[in-house]
């Protein structure tokens, strides 16, 4: 069936914009766009609205107690609790208008399972490129949904058995995090086990990604070749500028430390403090968001979906978009981030992240103008994923 919708502000994605045009597509791809008006069997008058690309988170979590938040993350479930809980959150994810997510570790490597059958259509979701398992130290961040090792030759091995698993990416801890009792800043992986990892990732042609907190670890992470730095809520001025001449992209996951230092009850997990963590971690990592959009470092959107308080019922997306603007992004770039930018990192631009003829039709009805009132991306009506309604509100 071709859908036509008219009358709309398309935003194309590229940071491109029609005041006032329309898009005609069905489940082949987008047909036209422009400023005409076209033929369809199904029209729609978007006048007032907004369209644009599907976005594109490229940092969640999937099968976590998150959301809703109980009082755990992985630990007490096992692998038909996990599956089925990420079945329903990759499912909610649509109701912000995602339609693409890279999901950076799951126990039992539960996404890997899940990206199949949401490819094979049994699955009403975004597209999923998976990680599988977290590689980190025994008891170390993540160690509760992740691989543990603790020598370079078991760093290797792991990496290689998600090269084995098809994972679109292999993810790295290198530092701790705001979740765990001690500091959220400490080295974890070694500099050796890093470059194990990411030298796997080039042999193999698999993108790498990393939670890393400190400059340290950032700059040990990009010499040896990482694809993207997740968190990197120390990130400072050499940092960006080592990004950028290694073309290292950034995730910032800001709206995590907002929403866990509002939202997370005061006594959680006694003696982490994760609530005075992450609220000392929301100023930095605006800080370290301010300081990328200086110097150009090439920025994707992640909002670490999957962890206490941060899910489409807080409004996660939104809210990560509405940081980015605070901190002296323009809006037109923003939705670059949330949409081309996320497509180039994931390697899925020949298809999806931008409104063009003969690709993938991924896009998202508006009600409003989030380019004026960035609030406004909280406003999602529909939700198309290859030229399928997937969600209405």
């Amino acid at each position: 069936m071709k859908t036509v919708i008219k009358n709309a502000k398309i935003i194309i994605g590229n940071g491109l914009l029609i005041e006032k045009g329309s898009i005609a597509f069905d489940e082949t791809g987008i047909l036209d766009i422009g400023e005409g008006v076209f033929e369809g069997d199904e029209v729609i008058d978007a006048a007032g609205k907004t369209v644009a690309p599907g976005f594109i988170d490229c940092h969640i979590h999937l099968g976590t107690a998150s959301y809703p938040w109980t009082h755990g993350l992985f630990e007490e479930y096992d692998e038909v609790t996990v599956g089925i809980r990420a079945c329903y959150q990759a499912q909610a994810l649509l109701k912000s208008g995602i339609t693409s997510v890279r999901v950076v570790g799951t126990k039992y490597g539960a996404d890997l399972q899940l990206r199949t059958m949401v490819e094979n259509g049994e699955i009403k979701a975004p597209r999923i490129l998976a990680a599988g398992e977290v590689i980190c130290i025994t008891a170390g961040h993540g160690s509760e949904m992740g691989t543990e090792c603790d020598t370079v030759g078991e760093v290797l091995k792991a990496a290689r058995t998600r090269v084995k698993q098809r994972a679109n990416v292999i993810k790295l801890m290198p530092t701790s995090g705001i979740i765990g009792i001690g500091p959220s800043t400490e080295v974890q992986l070694s500099e050796e086990q890093i470059k194990a990892a990411c030298d796997v990732g080039r042999a193999f042609n698999t993108p790498t990604c990393a939670h890393v907190m400190n400059y340290p670890a950032i700059g040990q992470c990009v010499k040896a070749g990482l694809t993207s730095v997740e968190h990197g809520y120390e990130l400072d001025e050499a940092a960006a500028k080592m990004m950028v001449e290694h073309g290292t992209w950034y995730i910032p996951t800001a709206v995590v430390t907002r929403n866990e230092s509002i939202y997370i009850p005061a006594d959680y997990l006694p003696g982490a403090d994760m609530k005075a963590k992450a609220a000392i971690a929301q100023q930095s990592v605006q800080n370290a968001v301010r300081v990328a959009i200086k110097a150009g470092v090439k920025m994707a959107v992640g909002t670490d979906t999957g962890c206490p308080y941060t899910d489409p019922e807080h409004f996660a997306y939104a809210e990560e978009l509405a940081i980015y603007k605070n901190c002296g992004m323009d809006p037109m770039d923003v939705f670059v981030c949330a949409t081309k930018n996320g497509a180039e990192l994931l390697r899925i631009s020949d298809k999806v992240g931008t409104l063009e003829a003969r690709k993938i039709a991924d896009l998202i009805i508006i009600d409003g103008d989030p380019l004026r009132d960035i609030t406004d991306a909280r406003k999602v009506e529909r939700v198309y994923r290859s030229g399928k309604l997937y969600y209405e509100a």
